[in-house]
């Protein structure tokens, strides 16, 4: 980190160089030194939750905790295991079976030979022309066969040359015959083999025919094809179709069946290639499991479909879903920017300091994380099944006493925003975190008392499960018991107000905060700085006891915060602990300002500024009380010595006279300086009465309005009104008469009233040019 603000400095320094002409280019380098640590954090913030983002989008199996020998098919199981993810897998039992379907549907090819078909044709022709001719000659039988047997060897045998001899009606027969023969040649004889036909489609086969040097192919049924050992009865129903009734189909088949041969032909590369084709495009069968779906169920019988589920959720390995991811890193961006613009100044009031912004971006980090690491269980994968392990009320709380209420209201806002996105946009987490941090800053109660702390957890502790019952009625599927989310949320609820004691005095010390819990620790008046001033200057202990109970008062009556003011009257004059000599409400007797000249009184009196802030920053006191102690002086004038000095030098610089500090900026920095400055000059007055004091506090204050010094706090007229009430009500008690006992009585004093009451010390009230005297004489030298 320090190496990066380093660098970033430099990259700063040397974008003003580059720029120094150009005011765009200054503006954008003066922004970014001014918010160079918080330009850091957010950028090291989104990083993070970038890193955790990307881990937790790198989805893996459900089985991370459990092993496959854990299960087997048949077997009770003894736990649930749900799908961390969304998984498709191949159901390879299906994708077998719609193989061997498709296989079955796969048509045979057969190719149509045109050159057999020619050949048959040729010999058949030349056959039975010459049969016909030899039919004209009329020859004896014997004559007959052995003629034939010349022409044709081996044709036909001695038993068929005969039954042709005997044939009556020859022409019509062979002329019946050639019809035939021509259109069994035509429509084609097939061939089927023994084997390699068993895979394809036994109702239909493709025949590929060869016309004009193109292949032309046609799928028809099996039965339609014509067989050999069929063709006979094919012969018959062909020759139905013709006009010569009386021919028998024996002595068409005696003629043709010598020529008869398959002319469509098995192929079987050509029919391998094709279904090697065909089951290229076959889709597997896929199987999708949905994120969250309960694959194994505790109690029930593992099925073997469920086991193949869990085989394929075991094998899906990791990977990254990057569409999820970027979406995510999209989300965390616009909810950084959210959160810019709802911790602004504009939304809160007041800017958060980098120590804040830091608690706010922590608290979002963890919130993140927590609900990231319990989506990953598979026991809590549903939305509300995580809701009750998010610590979104201990937030709230630590948020509302380390800062305040609004904060805490506005960072449990983006905090839900947070978990909606970790909890992969399911918004039953994300609503009971945002209503939970709700209810952890509303009851709190921040009166300084830790046992209040134990109270909220009790009230959570029953907001809590009320909550959650509200979440199961509109989320109803769950992973676990209604029950043990109830008494989850309800154990939530309480360990947050539990942890939160014993988180906060860690926090408290290292953000050196300014909660009410630290600031009653630092209220204690038996510490020992407290009691070191007591011993070594008395008197600024008793008028810093004084503007704390004025403070303290005030304070409480206008709404600001009366413990921090309280204490920062406590400490707003420790610096005086040094040198306590030099403060007049310390003198006992001789004053030391006589023996130095009014420049090195003034020097001294300025220091105990500046040597109470030192000393505060080694007491590690809060910021808050170490700049009432910087601005309980603001930057007026030490009018007394600066009067003295003038006398003897007129060109005297008004600059040297003046307090080093800083007009006070917040309500209580400002009580703290009016009270301070009241008690102290009211200490001057003689014989105080309640006109007096009145008059005296009005103009006090009036002219610290009249100097600028209240300009940058946010004290109102009215404000001011109750304040000046406030301190004038809290002195006349103060410097009540008393009794005046007989030997205390002095001659001029006036005799009691007819009410028998003792009467009072009765003083004309100075005039405007006696107090103003006696402010820039006696009181300016006892207050400043």
């Amino acid at each position: 980190m320090w190496c990066v603000t380093r660098s970033f400095k430099k990259l700063c320094r040397h974008m003003n160089r580059l720029n120094n002409n150009n005011r765009f280019g200054r503006l954008i380098g003066s922004y970014l030194q001014l918010h160079l640590n918080s330009i850091i954090l957010l950028g090291s913030t989104l990083l993070l939750l970038g890193i955790a983002s990307y881990f937790s989008t790198i989805e893996v199996n459900g089985l991370r905790q459990l092993t496959l020998s854990d299960f087997e098919v048949g077997r009770v199981a003894d736990r649930d295991v749900v799908a961390s993810r969304e998984l498709s897998y191949v159901d390879e039992d299906a994708t077998r079976i719609r193989i061997e379907a498709r296989k079955k549907l796969v048509p045979a090819i057969f190719r149509y030979d045109t050159a057999i078909s020619i050949s048959m044709l040729e010999q058949f022709t030349a056959c039975s022309d010459f049969l016909e001719e030899l039919y004209r000659k009329e020859p004896e039988k014997q004559q007959f066969i052995l003629e034939f047997q010349q022409e044709y060897p081996g044709l036909f045998d001695q038993e068929s040359l005969a039954r042709l001899h005997a044939l009556k009606d020859r022409s019509t027969v062979i002329k019946t015959a050639r019809n035939v023969f021509r259109q069994l040649v035509s429509e084609g004889i097939a061939d089927f083999p023994d084997e390699g036909m068993e895979e394809f489609n036994a109702g239909e086969i493709e025949i590929i025919y060869t016309r004009n040097g193109r292949d032309e192919s046609s799928i028809v049924s099996r039965n339609t094809v014509i067989l050999r050992d069929a063709l006979e009865s094919r012969v018959e129903d062909t020759m139905n179709y013709m006009p010569s009734r009386n021919v028998s189909v024996s002595s068409v088949m005696l003629i043709l069946d010598p020529f008869i041969r398959e002319n469509i032909l098995f192929q079987r590369d050509e029919s391998e290639r094709k279904m090697e084709a065909e089951l290229r495009q076959v889709q597997p069968v896929m199987v999708t499991l949905q994120k969250g779906q309960r694959i194994i169920k505790r109690g029930f019988i593992v099925t073997e479909e469920s086991y193949r589920q869990l085989e394929a959720l075991a094998k899906s390995g990791a990977r990254l879903n990057t569409r999820k991811f970027f979406t995510t890193m999209v989300w965390l961006l616009v909810t950084v920017l959210l959160s810019l613009f709802l911790f602004s100044g504009k939304v809160l009031g007041n800017r958060l300091d980098f120590r804040m912004t830091t608690v706010v971006a922590v608290c979002f980090f963890v919130l993140y994380l927590v609900t990231l690491l319990a989506r990953k269980t598979a026991t809590l994968s549903l939305s509300v099944d995580t809701a009750f392990l998010i610590p979104a009320a201990l937030v709230s709380m630590l948020v509302t006493i380390l800062v305040n209420k609004r904060t805490a209201v506005l960072n449990a806002l983006v905090c839900a925003v947070g978990i909606y996105i970790a909890a992969d946009f399911t918004p039953a987490a994300a609503l009971f975190a945002l209503i939970s941090g709700f209810a952890g800053a509303a009851v709190v109660r921040i009166s300084g008392k830790r046992i209040d702390l134990v109270k909220s957890a009790c009230f959570l502790a029953i907001i809590q499960p009320v909550l959650m019952a509200a979440m199961l009625m509109i989320h109803p599927m769950t992973n676990l018991e209604p029950s043990t989310l109830l008494l989850g949320a309800s154990a939530n609820g309480f360990l947050s107000g539990i942890l939160v004691l014993g988180f906060l005095p860690i926090l408290e010390t290292l953000l050196n905060t300014s909660t009410s819990f630290r600031l009653m620790e630092f209220s204690d008046l038996n510490s020992p700085i407290m009691k070191k001033m007591l011993l070594s200057a008395s008197g600024t202990y008793n008028h810093s006891i004084m503007v704390a109970t004025l403070a303290e008062s005030a304070c409480r009556e206008i709404g600001a915060d009366p413990l921090l003011a309280r204490v920062g009257a406590y400490y707003h004059d420790i610096g005086k602990m040094d040198q306590s000599e030099y403060f007049v409400e310390n003198q006992s007797g001789h004053n030391r300002h006589v023996d130095i000249n009014p420049r090195l009184s003034a020097t001294v009196i300025r220091s105990h500024v500046k040597q109470g802030v030192e000393k505060a920053r080694q007491l590690r006191l809060p910021r808050e009380v170490i700049d009432i102690i910087s601005e309980h002086h603001g930057n007026s004038l030490i009018s007394y010595f600066y009067n003295e000095a003038a006398k003897t030098s007129p060109d005297v610089d008004p600059e040297d006279f003046t307090y080093p500090g800083i007009p006070p900026k917040t309500r209580e920095s400002a009580v703290v300086m009016l009270a301070d400055v009241v008690e102290a000059a009211c200490r001057t007055l003689d014989k105080p009465s309640v006109p007096r004091l009145e008059k005296f506090i009005d103009e006090l204050v009036d002219h610290k309005i009249e100097t600028k010094q209240l300009d940058a706090c946010e004290l109102t007229f009215r404000e001011i009104g109750i304040i000046k009430k406030t301190f004038l009500k809290i002195l006349a008690g103060y410097y009540h008469s008393r009794i005046e006992y007989p030997n205390q009585k002095d001659t001029t004093d006036t005799p009691a009233g007819e009410s028998g009451e003792p009467a009072r010390i009765q003083e004309k009230t100075p005039s405007k040019e006696k107090v103003s005297r006696r402010t820039t004489g006696k009181h300016a030298k006892n207050a400043e």
